[in-house]
């Protein structure tokens, strides 16, 4: 693209931002000055007046806004409501301010039905009416969110909005769950709320409000006024058999008032319920240990988990928050998690060699894992219109005990192995704003981290190597980091353009300790960021740009303490990042964004002595000395709503390029495998594109969603010590439907469609791997009351051998009688007994066979105690 390209480009965007756009403001109040909440807004041009141009209701404050686009020389502003006698007035077509006096009147009706808009918008505030998406089968929260148009659900509970996860989870504004809000939207019930609220542009530090923007949006439940302040208590029992007893119970307790609010929870069963998914934290506090020696365990098949998890497992968790004062909140949170899992498979895996060979492992395995899992947060947050203070203590602590046996090329193998984990974690932070949108931020994060794990293994298969019969490895993994960072909010402005110092100091601190009979590594790797940046804001009506330029002292220092051997390497790096949006109206969104950083190395890629990392796999790492890599990522993207068609849609675009300087891939030998580095030169890209669409009708309640995503990636890759280059890309097709055709039948379908291929340069590109997932369920209210649902799931695989498609039925009964409600299900209603499925990805095909849960009976009594 050329200079004078890009120059009518940006003039071209310059120039739409230059369109008139009118704003309009106001107050409805009566007589008497009260305001009038819930009032229809709607705007004509005066020469048009049967041309509606926008409209918007009033909040609880009596306020609205609307944006109007349209060359016209005035308006007709017309305000109508249930309660208030219609007005109509006429305004200038320029933005401003226009407060409208309303006069109240008493409306009698006669057989008439009222019904709620099913979606509705007020400002930045989209509103779900919960009634009109809301069926008799809906357990949770989570199964009503699937139903509306723009937002979807994954299976642990994390809700996106038009493709994006949210930021934050409130209940009546207040955040209960503290990331932790899949045990919510897994357990609340969908009866006790009246509107689902989607927060869009929502600022969450009240401080910052208008000074950044938020791209993330966030949920906000109304709940209905006949649950404030009422405990409610629901208990579940449930029995049956499939090849074993069968049990899953569960407590639920919630409290929810407006200065308070309460969520606990006990769920226990053995029919393969995950109850880990629940306890995720979406807030991004990642772990910085990881296991560098784990035992050897079959990979979960790509089908649902309740059909191949066979499990003991038992979670409580206990949630609770209050108001301090005007603006403060003091949470409290925690969890347990006790489990036991147990798996079985064949697999057969495939690796492709760069001389056109092939490296192939059959193994069958069995294995038990045991694991038990806490963590508490306590945090403490006053969110005021100057002020924001937010500190927040958390811990986390898991152990894991697995043990499997593992017969591959006639090899019978046992292993063993233990991790347990001990987690600090301190967040901080304050921001200070003043009359003149002058202040400043403070952040601070510390984390300690304990990491040790253990690994045996009999026999062993490196005695050319480590001499012994077996082998036992044992790593202890520790991480002490700091990351701060404090700046000022507008040091510098002229006009629409803003300055914003800040200056940042982060450091960590790793240690690596491992024991392999006499072959041991001890490693200290301390990483020091430190410096300044700066960031660039232009804000206007439609447009927003920052772009952030940060200069880094960086430091790196690895000790080897096993022969006090002590290399550092420092430069100063600058990583800018850019971000930009245009909002061309209330429907209509453009943004783009590039960065740069650099890769840093990590300790666990640094050891040079040999750690076993799994029964067939020992590494140790030839690059000496410390490096790094850089990356580049580029994204454009485009959003679309209106709200009054339900209409959701968005396309995005990814460009990601990155130039490692060491590369890290594997040698084959026979059964066993080494991992090994080298120092390079080459890089690698990936594109990959997006498109979503929702959309929501009146008609039977049906929502629709799709999307389409594409791929492709050129890569090295390193395999038996040489560098080689490998192309890929993908297509995948997924879509989402709900419809309730009749009062006695609801449908809901979800599908999936994949297809993937990679090349070795200089070779025929491998077949295509196609897949396809098709899950939907049939609800029946048949007279008496009972519902029937019927699920069927069904599953294709091109490369399995015989049978390509897999077919999983289930049935369940439902019938409710006063505060009880007894579910008779049947699982695999087929009795499958095992899943074959395969795979190809980076020149490596796998094939398995799984077993699964077999045919089962449960029937659970559910009943609201209180």
């Amino acid at each position: 693209m050329n200079h004078r390209i890009i120059i009518s480009y940006l003039s071209g965007i310059i120039a739409l931002s230059t369109m008139a756009e009118t704003v309009i403001s106001g107050k409805i109040k009566t007589a008497d000055g009260s305001p009038a909440d819930l009032v229809t807004i709607v705007a004509y041009p005066s020469n048009s007046p049967k041309n509606i141009l926008t409209s918007a209701f009033t909040d609880e404050n009596g306020c609205f806004e609307i944006t109007v686009n349209h060359g016209c020389d005035s308006l007709l502003l017309k305000a109508s409501g249930i309660e208030i006698a219609p007005i109509q007035i006429t305004v200038p077509n320029r933005s401003g301010s226009h407060d409208i006096k309303v006069e109240k009147r008493t409306v009698e009706l006669k057989e008439v039905v009222v019904r709620s808009k099913k979606v509705y918008s007020q400002g930045d505030t989209i509103n779900y009416n919960v009634a009109s998406f809301l069926s008799q089968t809906d357990q949770s929260v989570a199964d009503v969110l699937r139903k509306m148009p723009g937002i979807t659900v994954s299976d642990a509970g994390q809700v996106s909005y038009q493709g994006k996860p949210i930021k934050n989870f409130y209940i009546e504004g207040l955040d209960l769950m503290k990331g932790h809000y899949g045990i919510a939207t897994n357990n609340i019930d969908p009866n006790n709320i009246a509107t689902v609220q989607v927060l869009e542009n929502h600022q969450d530090i009240k401080a910052l409000k208008g000074l950044r923007p938020e791209e993330q949006a966030s949920i906000n439940l109304r709940l209905k006024e006949g649950v404030k302040g009422v405990f409610n208590l629901i208990a579940t029992l449930g029995g049956g058999y499939g090849d074993e007893g069968l049990w899953n119970n569960s407590a639920i307790a919630t409290y929810f008032r407006r200065n308070s609010q309460f969520l606990a929870t006990y769920k226990g069963n053995n029919t393969g319920e995950d109850l880990s998914q629940e306890l995720y934290s979406f807030d991004n506090d990642y772990s910085r240990t990881n296991n560098i020696s784990s035992i050897s365990m079959p990979s979960a098949p790509g089908i649902d988990k309740r059909f191949y998890y066979f499990n003991r497992s038992h979670n409580a968790t206990f949630n609770n928050v209050y108001r301090v004062g005007k603006s403060g909140e003091f949470g409290i949170n925690a969890a347990y998690l006790n489990d036991r899992d147990t798996r079985q498979s064949y697999s057969s895996t495939t690796n492709y060699l760069p001389d056109g060979g092939m490296n192939t492992v059959d193994e069958t395995m069995y294995g038990i894992a045991r694991m038990q899992k806490a963590y508490g947060d306590f945090t403490y947050m006053n969110n005021g219109n100057e002020n924001y203070l937010k500190e927040q203590l958390k811990f986390d602590w898991s152990t894991t005990d697995a043990e499997s046996r593992i017969l591959a090329e006639g090899d019978k193998i046992s292993q063993t192995g233990k991790t347990d984990t001990y987690r600090l974690l301190n967040k901080f932070h304050a921001t200070h704003r003043n009359y003149a949108d002058r202040g400043f931020e403070i952040s601070s994060l510390i984390n300690v981290e304990k990491r040790p794990h253990s690994l045996s293994v009999s026999p062993n298969l490196f005695t050319e190597l480590i001499p012994g019969g077996m082998l036992y490895q044992h790593v202890d993994f520790r991480n002490i980091s700091t990351e701060n960072s404090a700046g000022l909010l507008s040091a510098f402005k002229i006009g629409n353009f803003t300055l914003h110092p800040s200056a940042i100091v982060n450091y960590h601190h790793n240690s690596l300790e491992s024991r392999l009979d006499a072959v041991g590594n001890n490693l200290a790797l301390d990483h020091l960021d430190a410096g300044m940046g700066a960031e660039i804001m232009f804000s206007a009506r439609k447009i927003h740009a920052s772009l952030y330029m940060p200069m880094k002292y960086r430091l790196f220092l690895l000790n080897n303490r096993l022969d006090d051997n002590i290399t550092d390497k420092n430069r100063l790096r600058v990583e800018p990042s850019l971000n930009f949006s245009y909002k061309l109206n209330s429907s209509h969104n453009l943004k783009a964004s590039a960065m740069l950083n650099y890769m840093t190395p990590s300790i666990e890629t640094l050891y040079s002595g040999h750690i076993l990392t799994s029964y067939r796999q020992l590494s140790a790492y030839d690059v000496a000395g410390l490096y790094e890599g850089m990356n580049q990522h580029y994204s454009l993207g485009y959003d679309f709503k209106n709200i009054l068609s339900m209409s959701f849609a968005g396309a995005e675009v990814y460009w990601n390029r990155q130039s490692p300087e060491v590369l890290y891939g594997s040698y084959y030998d026979g059964m066993v495998q080494h991992t090994i580095s080298r120092r390079t030169k080459e890089t690698g890209d990936m594109l990959s594109a997006k498109i979503h669409a929702s959309q929501g009708f009146d008609w039977r309640r049906l929502k629709i969603g799709a999307s389409v995503t594409y791929s492709y990636y050129d890569s090295p890759l390193l395999i038996q010590d040489e560098v080689l280059r490998y192309y890929g890309n993908s297509i995948g097709v997924n879509a989402d439907l709900s419809l309730t055709p009749f009062k006695w039948l609801g449908v809901t379908y979800q599908g999936n469609y994949s297809q993937s291929a990679t090349q070795q340069k200089g070779y025929d590109r491998f077949p295509w791997l196609r897949t396809v997932t098709n899950k939907a369920s049939l609800d029946f209210t048949i007279p008496g009351g009972v519902t029937l649902t019927t699920s069927l799931y069904h599953y294709y695989n091109n490369f399995n051998d015989g049978d390509k498609s897999f077919l999983l039925l289930n049935t369940e009964a439902k019938y409710t009688i006063k505060r009880f409600s007894f579910m008779l299900s049947c699982d695999n209603l087929l009795n499958r007994k095992s899943y074959i499925y395969s795979n190809l990805s980076a020149l490596t095909e796998s094939k398995a066979i799984y077993n699964i849960r077999a045919r089962s009976v449960l029937l659970k009594i559910r009943c609201r105690i209180f």
